[in-house]
């Protein structure tokens, strides 16, 4: 009876790791603020690296784009940009990692109540 009862939790923990997508998607998490957010930091990380490289190639000696205050701003911008993009991929795993782990949990009991159902019938 605990066999068969091992194989049919493994089988609704196989169901519930192909659903868990769908009940509990990514971007449950992430708002549309910080995807605003997310694309200006990398318009201004990329306007930036084209002012840095521009201000390093020809200095301007009266009044121009200072080069390490650009350089500054693109690492504090790379900085937020870099926080913000680890948030973002965090919140796209972790539904993932989770129906990975009931997936092979289920793998797991079906094959241990199965093998435990074989061993009762010999």
């Amino acid at each position: 009876m605990l066999s068969t009862g091992a194989v049919a939790l493994g089988m609704l923990m196989l169901a519930l790791s192909l659903a868990w997508g769908l009940l509990f998607p990514a971007a449950a998490g992430w708002t549309e603020e910080k995807s605003l957010k997310l694309k200006d930091l990398r318009n201004r990380a990329h306007i930036l690296s084209g002012e840095v490289a521009s201000a390093s190639d020809k200095p301007n000696m009266h009044g121009g784009p200072n080069a390490a205050e650009k350089s500054a701003e693109l690492d504090q911008v790379k900085a937020e940009l870099a926080t913000l993009d680890a948030e973002l991929q965090g919140k796209i795993d972790a539904p993932k990692t989770a129906a990975s782990i009931l997936r092979f949990a289920g793998i797991a009991f079906v094959v241990a109540g199965g093998l435990a159902v074989y061993a009762a019938r010999a």
